[in-house]
């Protein structure tokens, strides 16, 4: 999303390969088609990226003190390693790609489209979200304490998991305002810098987990925001030098999955009894970070690197999905909390029938309405004409 597919998607990629900044010996490219004018690779992960907060908000219930809702027998570890897994690399992925894609719409369209395009696709559905989701998100939450006459005001307490729309706001703003100034985002050494920079906001997180802390007040924490603008800005970069994305670097997430993320929950565990651990634990965080990054990138460049139609449905409507979800996981929650069932069968079952549920909603509702114009573009109903691209 959008995510996202989320604010900006592949419509920006139209007519890429005509681009006037590529330098040479640096291509923005499949290594397997010479000139891709979709990246139907970054659409899907940003896509998966998305959905898997659906997942991990589903499963919250089932860790200690992890979620207002409480489940009366959690099962063990699992779901608190599961939740470091993916919290760890899930929204840096997200604004990588979306600093990206922002480059790519700042070339194609410039300055002025671009902020039009990130005022109707985050600004105007944050907006609308803080009056209709939020609330309903909050009285999922407090059930009988919720006040109706404070409907309007709930988000002025907090973003809740659209946190990311506010932040991604701001980077675009210093976006622009850079671009004005007249960075061009493609020096070949200095953005370069933010992959190490990233451990400097990442060794004064606070939270006990790998990964950033959550900010997700009206006032984002200076630490988070400057977290996330590391991997944005990175991602301008990388579209600006037309870095050629390798199948090979899927290869990158063995280390990440068998050396960085075990060393650096181990420890975090370890932190308790010595602070210097966290520290230590914070480095391989970093690492964890960045090799998830390349390696899903290799990864969907393997596996989702040409057009299909299901996966560009499932990525449209994951942005509708992931603005939805969390008022549906919080009364699904409540609803079979005491029911005589498996942990396990009450996580999957509620992963499945929200989706399905917000999958229907997207397609009778939203996909062909002004609903989905906004979030999406302009989507014709099969046999009246082909699938188009967004907006």
């Amino acid at each position: 999303m959008p995510e996202e597919t989320l604010p900006e998607s592949e419509e920006a990629s139209r007519g890429v390969e005509s681009s006037t900044v590529a330098t040479e010996g640096d291509t923005l490219q499949s290594d397997t088609q010479p000139s891709s004018p979709r990246f139907h690779e970054l659409d899907a992960l940003r896509a998966v990226a998305m959905l898997l907060g659906i997942v991990l908000h589903a499963f919250l219930f089932l860790i200690p003190d992890a979620w207002p809702i409480q489940h009366p027998n959690p099962p063990g570890e699992i779901y608190w390693n599961a939740l470091n897994v993916i919290h760890g690399f899930r929204m840096p992925v997200f604004f990588l790609l979306s600093g990206f894609f922002t480059a790519m719409l700042w070339e194609r369209r410039g300055l002025r489209q671009l902020a039009l395009h990130r005022a109707k696709r985050v600004a105007l559905p944050l907006a609308l979200c803080c009056v209709t989701v939020i609330p309903v998100n909050m009285w999922a939450y407090i059930g009988g304490d919720f006040e109706i006459s404070s409907w309007l005001f709930y988000w002025l307490y907090g973003f809740h998991h659209l946190w990311f729309l506010w932040i991604l706001l701001w980077l675009c703003a210093a976006f622009l305002v850079l671009a004005r100034l007249g960075v061009q985002f493609s020096h070949p050494v200095l953005w370069w810098l933010l992959v190490p920079l990233v451990a400097a906001p990442q060794l004064l997180m606070h939270d006990f987990i790998v990964g950033p802390d959550t900010s997700d007040g009206l006032v984002s924490h200076p630490l988070v925001v400057g977290y996330y603008a590391c991997f944005f800005f990175f991602g301008a970069f990388f579209y600006r030098r037309r870095f050629t994305m390798r199948r090979w670097w899927s290869l990158a997430l063995l280390p990440a999955v068998l050396l960085a993320f075990p060393a650096a929950l181990l420890l975090l565990y370890a932190s308790v009894e010595a602070a210097w651990l966290g520290t230590l634990s914070g480095v391989f965080q970093v690492f964890y970070t960045w090799l998830m990054c390349f390696g899903l990138i290799g990864l969907f460049r393997l596996i989702a690197s040409r057009e299909r139609y299901w996966v560009r449905y499932v990525s449209d409507s994951s942005y509708w999905l992931y603005l939805w979800h969390l008022p549906l996981i919080v009364f699904a929650q409540r609803l079979v909390l005491t029911w005589p069932m498996n942990a396990h069968l009450k996580f999957s079952l509620i992963c499945i029938t929200v989706t399905a549920l917000l999958l229907v909603s997207y397609q009778l509702g939203v996909r062909y309405t002004p609903i989905g114009t906004m979030l999406n573009g302009k989507r014709e109903r099969p046999g009246h004409a082909p699938l188009v691209a967004r907006e």
